[in-house]
């Protein structure tokens, strides 16, 4: 397993982060954000459990969900445990309460897509 490699994103320009994605960096790294508290580099998970409120009516409420590595999650969609997140925006806009998964609301739209774009290049 140590000898395994990630696939290159496909979404990097020429093997570095697009200009969008040096910016989600930026935000994805803010502590008023939270992302790499719980998704430090170089694994992108802090192999830690919690509660980022998307139980569904089948799972325990307040049960906390392993947090997955964000490498190569431009091609493991869709997200969340139990798939009901489409994409990465879906993951911040509509499986998002009470921002528990991370200080995102205040974010703009452009940010936002900045964001994703950086996630979408690890």
């Amino acid at each position: 397993l140590e000898s395994l490699r990630p696939v290159p994103s496909p979404h990097l320009e020429n093997g570095c982060l697009s200009a969008a994605a040096e910016r989600g960096r930026r935000i994805f790294h803010r502590a008023d954000i939270g992302c790499a508290g719980c998704h430090p580099p170089p694994l992108f998970t802090d192999l830690s459990g919690y509660d980022v409120g998307t139980a569904g009516d089948y799972d325990h409420a307040g049960e906390p969900f392993d947090t997955p590595t964000l490498v190569e999650i431009w091609r493991t969609a869709p997200y969340w445990h139990d798939g009901s997140a489409a994409t990465l925006h879906d993951v911040f806009l509509r499986n998002h309460p009470n921002d528990q998964h991370g200080h995102t609301s205040r974010l703009s739209a452009a940010e936002l897509d900045d964001l994703v774009e950086y996630l979408l290049s690890l």
